[in-house]
């Protein structure tokens, strides 16, 4: 496990983009998330993008949206899904969890 945050560190509804071209989300009702900072459609950087109920994100550029947990693609021209990490929460800190074999 990679240690990523303290989770009091990140409001819910905001997001850290990470040294290796990830960006953490904590969505609005404080999930954590792990994704590529680059929106599938054009590479936009999603650090800024607008987070919506239901763990969805909005990339700045053209408003597309994805699902947070799935990365499956919500609303055009999003239609090439998103990579999406896998996380954890242990003793107020989060971690990348390693990749399912």
């Amino acid at each position: 496990m990679q240690e990523l945050a303290y989770v009091d560190d990140i409001a819910p509804g905001s997001t850290r983009p990470l040294d290796d071209g990830l960006l953490l989300v904590r969505d609005l009702a404080g999930d954590f998330h792990l994704i590529e900072d680059r929106c599938p459609h054009v590479g936009w950087s999603l650090a800024t993008g607008t987070l919506h109920e239901d763990a969805v994100i909005e990339c700045p550029l053209h408003h597309g949206l994805w699902c947070l947990r799935t990365g499956d693609p919500q609303r055009y021209p999003a239609r090439v899904p998103m990579t999406v990490h896998p996380v954890t929460v242990r003793d107020g800190r989060v971690y990348r969890l390693p990749a399912a074999e």
